[in-house]
């Protein structure tokens, strides 16, 4: 799970970087990340634990000892099989009301960033697009980058006329 969390942050790195944002902005963005994660780590979590578990019963002859017994592999796992079909069904209902959520409140949250500080919505080298207008800027200064330097602004037309083959579109 801490692989998957710092593979989300490295995502979203550049919307959390340099933005003077405080710790508890941030933890907010990685809680809402989570539920996204949850579906990703609980299959292989359970994969891994699963052959962990049967490989060490298998290493130390346990299986050989149930058979002797009279305990079938499917008696065995009856257990596992119980517990994975449980979590399956759980995987699907979070799957579809919990991840929206997340994705919703993050999404929200990334726009209310913007919205509060929006020297942040204008990234520095390259075009960023407000509505039908694109601008680029070379440089931000001021203590919060309030202020642009070499800007560039380029407008876009309403409706663009292209000439197919002779023929106006």
């Amino acid at each position: 799970m801490f692989i998957l969390i710092l593979q989300a942050i490295w995502l979203y790195i550049k919307d959390l970087a340099g933005k003077d944002l405080d710790m508890i902005t941030i933890a907010k963005f990685m809680m809402y990340t989570i539920p996204v994660i949850v579906p990703l780590a609980l299959p292989l979590s359970i994969i891994l634990a699963s052959i962990m578990v049967f490989g060490n019963m298998a290493e130390n002859y346990e299986f050989a000892a149930m058979k002797s017994n009279g305990i079938s592999l499917q008696r065995a796992m009856r257990s596992l099989i119980i517990v994975v079909g449980t979590l399956g069904v759980t995987s699907f209902f979070f799957a579809n009301t919990v991840i929206p959520w997340g994705h919703f409140k993050q999404g929200n949250l990334r726009r209310n960033i913007v919205n509060s500080k929006p020297a942040m919505a204008i990234g520095v080298g390259n075009f960023n697009q407000l509505g039908d207008i694109n601008i680029k800027v070379d440089q931000k200064t001021g203590d919060r980058g309030q202020f642009l330097d070499n800007v560039l602004i380029h407008k876009k037309k309403p409706e663009a006329q292209w000439e197919l083959y002779g023929h106006k579109k």
